[in-house]
């Protein structure tokens, strides 16, 4: 059934057939990176439902472990990649980056959750507190989250685990806290307030947008096509928004949940459409990126300086 959904949407898309084919020749096949993070999945549904070929786009979506996106790109095995905004500016110090569109906000789905004990940030201090390595997001969302509470990463005990990981020695009474991503924030909070608690999440403290970008080389030889590739998520968008159960399905198939279980986590993201986004990027993306800067200097992730205004081409996005 699943099978026969997502080819039928192929075909949906593609019923002119050989005009469609020959018009996707024309532009060249593009290899975007990026995980199975449910934030990127309208990606996904653009590639599978047939919304890039609706454009005359070949696009591959493929998935990178984090740590080798940057290095695929400057290969040249990549062409774009998806990531956060944090991770894009650690990457923009060593190699040219434009940020294209912003994807998505975090809207709960990056957050703290602790033992029923700690009832505030100042109830962290001297505890054991689970969290992904230097460099990654929730180590960022941690130390954001720490600095606009009054706290530095000094006053914890940290403990290096991925976020799987840090909610199940949670889960296991092993730490005090644990920085974690949805699923698993979820699963926390099923445990139940004597057992755990959600402390904070990025509906209180905003610090998480998704982008998709390209090296300035690529969007300057393939301007056309990027905006193709920028019209197609906004499609994925919109379809989302009109048959949900069986964009729900497609995505869900990627990232190995099922279609009730992938909405339950679709729930905290903010995928702008048109209008909402290029009012963000007008008057809120700079202002996280110059906060975002901050911490990733004040905890040494970063220590080089960073071009904020080339690192952001809004053509495409005024071009939809």
């Amino acid at each position: 059934m699943r099978r026969r959904l997502v080819l039928a949407g192929t075909l949906g898309v593609g019923a002119l057939g050989a005009p469609r084919v020959l018009r996707a020749q024309t532009f060249p096949r593009i290899i975007i990176g990026m995980s199975g993070w449910p934030g990127f999945a309208p990606l996904t549904l653009a590639e599978q439902a047939g919304l890039f070929l609706a454009q005359g786009l070949e696009v591959e979506t493929r998935f990178v472990p984090q740590r080798d996106r940057a290095a695929a790109l400057a290969s040249g095995s990549l062409h774009g990649v998806v990531t956060t905004l944090d991770t894009l500016l650690g990457w923009a110090a060593t190699m040219p980056l434009q940020q294209v569109l912003v994807l998505d906000r975090s809207r709960g789905s990056d957050g703290i959750a602790a033992r029923p004990g700690v009832q505030g940030w100042a109830d962290l201090r001297g505890k054991r507190v689970a969290v992904d390595r230097p460099g990654s997001t929730p180590f960022f969302v941690l130390a954001c989250m720490l600095r606009e509470n009054g706290l530095g990463l000094d006053a914890l005990r940290l403990e290096t685990r991925n976020p799987r990981l840090a909610a199940q020695a949670l889960a296991e009474g092993e730490v005090d806290a644990a920085v974690t991503t949805e699923p698993y924030l979820g699963q926390l909070r099923e445990l139940g307030p004597d057992r755990a608690r959600v402390l904070a999440t990025t509906l209180d403290h905003p610090c998480v947008v998704d982008t998709l970008a390209f090296p300035p080389a690529f969007t300057e030889r393939n301007p056309e096509a990027v905006q193709r590739v920028v019209r197609a998520w906004f499609a994925a968008v919109a379809m989302i928004r009109r048959e949900p159960d069986r964009a729900h399905e497609i995505m869900g198939q990627r990232t190995r949940q099922t279609a009730a279980e992938f909405a339950r986590s679709a729930r905290h993201f903010d995928w702008l459409d048109p209008p909402r986004n290029r009012a963000f990027v007008a008057s809120e993306l700079r202002p996280l990126a110059e906060r975002s800067l901050a911490v990733l200097r004040d905890t040494g992730v970063l220590r080089a300086d960073i071009d904020l205004d080339a690192l952001l081409n809004d053509r495409f996005l005024r071009g939809v």
